[in-house]
């Protein structure tokens, strides 16, 4: 191997600029946020941006879909896995890295197209001696259970021995930086050599479940094809695992470090086979080289950016944010495994424990089903195979059907914390879960949803029907009649904007539970006529019957949605407008609302202001079932009461906006929303990616600006409202059985070719 093969061919795969996140400068205060925004995936594993070498503030999670623990914290989270970036140069044992040395050159880019994270550095210690570091490395999307790494490395002006250490750190813990909340979820149960050859293997077991999981690696130095590591030494140091190595170099000479990493959990394979595997998938690596990995990578990529690619021809950077966005979420569905899901972080953060919300199905599995089907089949056979999860949790409710949780993670159970820790100490009910029911309509949304977009019938006959009459159940025992009233209400509950919890009769809850009813006996109906065979198999399975179905029409019939008398305004919940009133009148240099100063003197929760789209988000699922008038004038009063406390609104706020004919503010709306993480505006971003928010990115661009809609039947439609800075909008999606090239034009003209 040549250490021309950076240079010649591993540089060359470098993206074009339209497709790179630059960090041009090293600033320690803002490691974490690069961190999160450079962090990789690949549907299987995920792992941080942080720094081979280890700097001061750092949180380099590496974390597995799927792998989760409880211990000591209040909820199943994502566990924090060994480490396995670890590379460190030495000079007569002075470390070379850039918190140890001055700065010279510094560049670090993710390339957003390739899936790859690249770096160059030139840095001088305190002797004067210069060194030029560049490299990359990828988090396999061919082979999901291998990492890459590559250094060229050149003394500037100096010779002499250079050492290397590898190192992979099983010392990692969550919430590392937060003293309070420190939590280990592994023991140690291997640190070895990988073979006989050398290199590194670190084997753990999560503490609840004993669940193995095995990260190995080996480092290579090449110089002019041939091999010049030298004096190879393995150490285990407890959960840390090292091996030492050192080559000799002359000023200006290269030599390329490539360190393969493989991991594998007992998920994959027996448990006893677990180092085996992963030795062998290293062998593999080595002999298959690593620019072949990197290229079969790329071309992987390619092939999935040839469908999820959005191309807008009149904002550079506003088309380099939507695709940021786009990057992170379709790196994290996985194409292979309908046992996980998509955390509220993705793979970039330990946030919310890694569990999924409400979150997939309305935001992030519209574009899964559009560009990724497969993907997104996986998402909802996750909820199918935790049904019977959702069922137990109703029942320890008291409730009927099935009532999935709020937060969700490998077995269904709710993971939302009932108690929440403060700085110092105390704790605090959290009743979030006791509350926020909204979710199992979102469950229910997402297959109407799914199955329209993607005409899978198969999926909802034989899974996704089971999960709406159970969800529907569920709302039926949910609902408390009023006998003095003639009406059904669902009291104690909190809609999507949680500022106001608990409430009575939260429309946007009432009319989703409503709609859960009614489109279980629309889809039972037309079932029937198609295939009773398949109908009556259901019935007997669910034991459905005529006076279930008759109960669900009446409450259905008889459910309480507030609106404020004599207009169309409808009343976010009962009691909302005896609440104080005031609006949004300012905004900051990031077009981000500015909290009145009334919320000086009253807390939030006894005015109308709230936290993010609620009334709007029903407006844009169920727009169906108002009037044109009806969306707009509900659009505006809450558009300005709305202070976007949750990345989850400015998208909803776009869409509804465009469709009301409010064009200016639907691209500020769409600039806040696709720059959230990039700029951290919600000074959040060190936490993980906003993946809510990515989804609701495409969203904007494609149901709003591009007017894609499709209607129950899965008849597609387009109606654009271009903005006046874009000249075209090109974008893929599948359509059923075809793949779609749709091209907008300024002027609002539109080509749909089908290139399947």
């Amino acid at each position: 191997m040549s250490s021309d093969i950076f240079v010649d061919k591993i540089r060359n795969l470098k993206s074009k600029e339209e497709f790179i996140i630059p960090e041009n400068k090293y600033e320690e205060k803002e490691n974490l946020n690069y961190e999160s925004l450079f962090a990789l995936s690949n549907g299987y594993l995920g792992i941080r941006g942080s720094h081979e070498e280890g700097t001061k503030s750092t949180l380099p999670y590496f974390f597995i879909n799927g792998v989760f623990d409880k211990s000591e914290t209040f909820m199943r989270e994502l566990v924090a896995l060994p480490n396995p970036l670890g590379i460190k140069f030495y000079i007569e044992k002075e470390l070379i890295g850039i918190e140890n040395c001055e700065i010279l050159k510094y560049s670090r880019e993710l390339d957003i197209k390739n899936g790859i994270l690249w770096k160059c550095l030139i840095l001088k210690d305190k002797y004067g001696r210069e060194t030029k570091i560049e490299g990359c490395r990828f988090v396999s999307r061919k082979n999901i259970h291998r990492i890459g790494i590559i250094y060229n490395l050149t003394p500037l002006n100096y010779g002499g021995i250079i050492e290397v250490e590898s190192e992979t750190d099983g010392r990692i813990i969550n919430f590392l930086d937060a003293p309070r909340f420190k939590v280990k979820h592994t023991k140690l149960v291997r640190n070895e050599k990988l073979n006989s050859s050398g290199g590194n293997y670190i084997e753990v077991a999560t503490r609840d479940n004993e669940l193995h999981v095995g990260v190995g690696s080996y480092v290579e130095a090449y110089k002019d094809e041939k091999l010049i590591l030298n004096n190879r030494k393995f150490n285990a140091f407890g959960e840390l695992t090292s091996e030492f190595g050192d080559v000799t170099l002359e000023t200006g000479e290269v030599a390329t470090f490539i360190k393969y990493i493989s991991v594998f959990t007992e998920n994959d394979v027996d448990k006893d086979d677990i180092k085996l595997k992963s030795e062998n998938e290293i062998t593999g690596f080595l002999n298959q080289g690593i620019f072949e990995e990197l290229k079969e990578h790329c071309l992987k990529y390619k092939s999935m950016w040839d469908i999820a690619d959005i191309k807008i021809d009149g904002d550079k950077e506003l088309n380099k944010a939507v695709r940021f966005n786009i990057f992170h979420l379709m790196s994290t569905g996985s194409e292979v495994n309908d046992n996980i899901n998509v955390g509220a972080k993705l793979l970039t953060g330990e946030e919310y424990g890694g569990h999924a919300f409400w979150d997939t199905e309305l935001f992030m599995l519209p574009f899964f089903s559009y560009v990724f089907p497969n993907i997104a089949r996986n998402l909802e056979t996750y909820r199918y195979k935790l049904l019977n999860a959702a069922k137990e949790n109703a029942r320890k409710n008291g409730f009927k059907g099935a009532q999935y949780p709020w937060e969700s993670a490998d077995d269904g159970s709710e993971q939302c914390p009932a108690y929440t820790i403060e700085p110092d100490g105390s704790c605090y009910r959290c009743y979030v879960a006791d509350y926020e029911h909204h979710v199992t309509a979102a469950i229910a949304y997402g297959i109407y949803n799914y199955t329209r977009i993607t005409g899978d019938i198969d999926f909802f006959c034989n899974k996704g029907i089971y999960i709406l009459i159970e969800t529907a159940r569920f709302w039926a025992s949910r609902c408390e009649y009023i006998s003095e009233k003639d009406r059904y209400e669902i009291r104690k509950v909190t809609g999507p904007d949680e500022w106001h919890e608990p409430v009575d009769n939260n429309v946007y809850t009432n009319y989703l539970a409503r709609w859960n009813l009614l489109y279980v006996k629309r889809s039972l109906d037309k079932i029937k006529a198609e295939n009773s065979k398949i109908y009556y198999s259901i019935l007997e399975e669910t034991h459905f019957t005529d006076e279930e179905s008759t109960l669900w029409r009446e409450i259905s019939d008889k459910i309480y949605l507030p609106k404020m008398e004599g207009v169309n305004i409808l009343e976010q919940f009962e009691g909302y407008f005896k609440l104080e009133d005031c609006i949004i009148e300012k905004y900051d240099k990031n077009d981000w609302p500015i909290r009145p100063e009334i919320l000086k003197t009253i807390p939030v929760y006894k005015t109308r202001l709230i936290k993010q789209a609620d009334i709007v988000m029903l407006l844009h699922l169920l727009r169906e079932e108002f009037t044109e008038q009806e969306i707009k004038d509900n659009y505006y009063y809450y558009e300005k009461r709305t202070l976007h406390g949750s990345s989850l609104s400015p998208s909803i706020y776009a869409i509804t906006g465009l469709k009301i004919g409010d064009a200016k503010k639907a691209y500020r709306y769409l600039k806040r929303a696709a720059f959230i993480d990039l700029l951290n505006l919600q000074k959040n971003t060190r936490e993980g990616i906003h993946a809510a928010n990515a989804g609701g990115v495409w969203q904007v661009v494609i149901f709003g600006f591009a007017g894609v809609d499709i209607d129950e039947a899965g008849e597609l439609s387009i109606k654009p409202s271009m903005p006046k800075e874009w000249r075209s909008l090109k974008f893929r999606l599948h359509h059923r059985e075809k793949l779609l090239e749709i091209t907008v034009y300024g002027d609002n003209r539109y080509e749909v070719k089908n290139i399947s």
